[in-house]
């Protein structure tokens, strides 16, 4: 290595390991494929050997060229993998060829570059041919994926070359060596031209430049819009994985593969994924070919799909998690190419997370990990109306059918190009990208559309996998669909659809419906995975999850979802049931003074209240019962009874404990509700706003005079004197809660309701405008 120092890199700093010896760093140095090539080697897998470029070195070498420190190491790292595998890289009898893939720190499927079968050029070709027994095609195929790839990637010719007729003849008909020579010369010489300078013939260049090629493509435009869109850090860089190649493109018994551990649609504990016979791994990424299901691939090779399940099983549990597998099978030997974690949809999230946890793969703290609150909130996105789909299938509707890539079920208008996908969606139109097949250059148009359906391809292509990505419902190898870009035009049979027209597709099942079908909110099955997932939460915070709801459907839905606990707010509930006016009959009473209150209006107040709770108790008895009094401090309040009378009320009834009669008025029909219900003493009497130690003592005394003394007594705080007042006011109640949300409010005087608005933040601190609010930290300071 050279003793050089580089500005800001320390003289003697290693960026290149070998897999064998890179056992003590992790992906944020090795970047993903790297980390999990070098743990898979340490665990005894079939891996091909190879090294790794670290993640540092691409933030040290820029502006497309290498240091010669980097350079020398790369090159001594080249020469110990061909002591290693017996291969010479550029010469001999045995030439060493090479793939060189982008691997970052975290997963970005099929944004960054790779370069396959390099190190080839005339002489290393027809050894090839010569070392795999005269297979010469094959060779001739090899090359020409080499020259297709490098002229892409390296020398950025975006136009397709090799694939005119007279290309596809010469490589096609070869079978002899001088055959070979004439079809692989004039492979160089198209992408020559292609590239207006001659075609690499020098392995070591071909390397050199393809290392930088793919450091360059961390700055790629679809790299960095994907970034953005996934909030990843611009400053990672990416590792660079050179590996020896191994070719399923060998005639049978050899092709390519991808494996995921669990279905990442539906989290379903079986092996699922797609194989190619005769292939590359590019192939079956890109979705250029449509490949065979794992189903078929066992019942044609049962031996090879049993060792992949074997080697499927040992890398779940070494790894804790659902992978993405990618492999070669080469004259019948399986070799791993790449693991990592799989994407999932939200459904498969929840539903692997926990079957892991039943089988005791993962415990309870990591299920929690796995399983996001977007998981959540996506899980319960709108279906499809059985009714309108199943009258859509005895129809005419049903257009097509493909492969269900990543679940879920939308509507929106055909566009045929991501850059119209991308203005139309500006525009406030939902949008389904349909495509051939879709390469990275796509990236923006499958980012602003509603969904993805191709007509080539399998649930491994690149549509596939960044739609799991994304979360956005796909279907591919819809091959009844013949996409004509030019004439911007889908033709179905007799049919043509000219873009924007209104289709509806169902991720899952890969059925195509044209016209907009109607949507239905939640599954049952979705329903209950949640409420799994929930209890295994409860479980482990040792907290009680209350939801609140306002009618018994409300309920029913709520303890559906898991909620543990339901809570309601009196005047919350009394308006869902056309019960409000009683209350304000019984707040306009109170303006006449205590000696004058209607008797009549604070019991039929009572009553209304306690034939109200009861339906909600009914429904879910016997879980803990919360019923919040009256919030008539709030502004919302304070609009609705001016809205209902034309009497001014006490301003006494602003304050928490102003009306002791409206007050026990609630407490009792909480109490009658209770009996008539025959619920046990979980049921929680709640106010708000209370701020000091006095008023919790006075309002246990309010709920012992009305007959609560059943009742359990729970208090929010809301302000920050009642934060100071917590140790005191914790002596005279049963339950306390922060209310996080006017808390916020208080401290940094916005609305109320704004604190949980999601869309008006999100704008407001993408504009910089909050950079100011930050958490404090509150440290003893040290005097002098």
């Amino acid at each position: 290595m050279s003793a050089r120092t580089m500005k800001g890199v320390a003289a003697t700093e290693r960026f290149v390991y070998p897999f064998a010896e890179a056992t003590h760093l992790d992906a944020s140095v090795l970047g993903g494929k790297g980390a999990g090539l070098v743990q898979m080697t340490a665990s005894g897998f079939p891996v091909p050997p190879g090294f790794v470029i670290t993640t540092r070195a691409c933030a040290v070498n820029k502006g497309g060229t290498l240091t010669d420190a980097l350079w020398q190491e790369i090159v001594q790292a080249v020469h110990r993998l061909e002591t290693q595998t017996g291969c010479a890289f550029g010469k001999g009898a045995k030439p060493l060829l090479v793939s060189v893939r982008s691997g970052a720190p975290v997963s970005m499927p099929g944004m960054m570059d790779t370069v396959l079968n390099l190190g080839m050029n005339e002489q290393t070709t027809v050894a090839l041919a010569k070392a795999t027994g005269g297979s010469y095609r094959f060779a001739a195929q090899t090359f020409a994926r080499f020259a297709r790839m490098y002229a892409d990637i390296v020398l950025g010719i975006a136009d397709e070359i090799l694939v005119d007729d007279a290309s596809r003849t010469a490589i096609d008909t070869v079978k002899d060596e001088k055959s070979l020579r004439s079809a692989v010369r004039l492979a160089a010489e198209s992408a020559g031209s292609a590239a207006g300078s001659a075609f690499p013939s020098d392995p070591w260049d071909q390397l050199r430049q393809a290392v930088v090629a793919v450091f360059e493509s961390w700055n790629s435009r679809r790299a960095v819009r994907y970034r953005e869109h996934h909030k990843i850090a611009h400053d990672l860089g990416t590792a660079v994985v050179i590996q020896q190649m191994v070719f399923g493109n060998l005639g049978s018994p050899s092709g390519t593969g991808v494996a995921f551990t669990r279905d990442p649609r539906d989290g379903s504990p079986k092996l699922f994924g797609e194989y190619l016979e005769n292939g590359q791994g590019e192939d079956i990424v890109a979705g250029t070919h449509t490949p065979e299901s794992l189903d078929a691939l066992g019942q044609r090779n049962p031996d090879l799909l049993g060792r992949l399940e074997s080697l499927a099983r040992a890398l779940e549990q070494t790894y804790r998690d659902v992978l993405d597998i990618e492999f070669t099978v080469q004259e019948g030997v399986l070799y791993l190419l790449q693991v990592r974690v799989g994407k999932r949809t939200a459904e498969a999230a929840i539903r692997i997370a926990s079957d892991l946890f039943d089988e005791s793969v993962i415990d309870r703290e990591t299920v929690l990990q796995r399983v996001t609150a977007d998981h959540l909130r996506q899980i319960l996105r709108p279906r499809f109306l059985p009714d309108a789909v199943e009258a859509a299938r005895a129809g005419s509707a049903l257009l097509a059918v493909g492969t269900g890539a990543s679940p879920g079920q939308v509507s929106g208008r055909i566009v045929l190009d991501p850059d119209r996908a991308e203005q139309m969606a500006a525009d406030g139109k939902p949008v389904v990208l349909m495509r051939v097949f879709t390469s990275p250059r796509d990236l923006h148009g499958m980012l602003a559309a509603q969904a993805i359906v191709t007509a080539r391809g399998g649930s491994t292509s690149h549509a596939a996998v960044v739609a799991r990505a994304l979360d956005k419902p796909c279907i591919v190898g819809c091959e009844q669909l013949d996409i004509d870009t030019e004439r911007r035009v889908v033709r179905v049979g007799d049919r043509d659809l000219t873009e924007g027209t209104s289709v509806s597709i169902d991720g899952a099942t890969g059925e195509v419906f044209e016209g907009s079908l109607p949507t239905d909110a939640r599954s049952p099955e979705s329903m209950s995975q949640v409420g799994r997932i929930l209890q295994i939460a409860d479980e482990l915070s040792g907290c009680t999850v209350f939801h609140r709801v306002s009618t018994p459907d409300m309920a029913r839905q709520a303890i559906a979802a898991g909620a543990h606990g339901i809570g309601t707010r009196i005047d919350e509930t009394l308006a869902a049931c056309e019960g409000f006016e009683t209350l304000i009959d019984a707040v306009s009473a109170h303006r006449r003074g205590p000696a004058a209150a209607n008797a009549s209006a604070l019991t039929a107040l009572e009553d209304v209240i306690s034939e109200t709770l009861v339906k909600i108790m009914k429904v879910v008895h016997p879980k803990p019962f919360a019923a919040r009094i009256a919030n008539l401090s709030s502004g919302v309040a304070g609009e609705a009874v001016s809205d209902f009378t034309d009497i001014a009320p006490s301003p006494a009834i602003w304050l928490p404990l102003g009306s002791p009669q409206l007050l026990r008025a609630q407490i009792r029909g909480l109490v009658r509700a209770k009996e008539i219900a025959n619920y046990p003493d979980n049921v929680i009497l709640m106010v708000g706003s209370v701020n000091t130690e006095a008023e919790a003592i006075a309002l246990r005394t309010a709920c012992r005079e009305a007959g609560g003394a059943s009742l359990k007594l729970g208090l929010a705080t809301r302000s920050a004197h009642s934060l100071l007042e917590l140790p005191r006011i914790a002596k005279h109640v049963d339950m306390l809660w922060i209310d996080y949300r006017s808390l916020c409010a208080s401290i940094y005087r916005y609305p109320d309701d704004l604190m949980l608005s999601h869309d008006a933040w999100k704008s407001y601190l993408s504009e910089a405008s909050c950079r100011w609010i930050r958490p404090t930290r509150w440290t003893r300071r040290s005097s002098g």
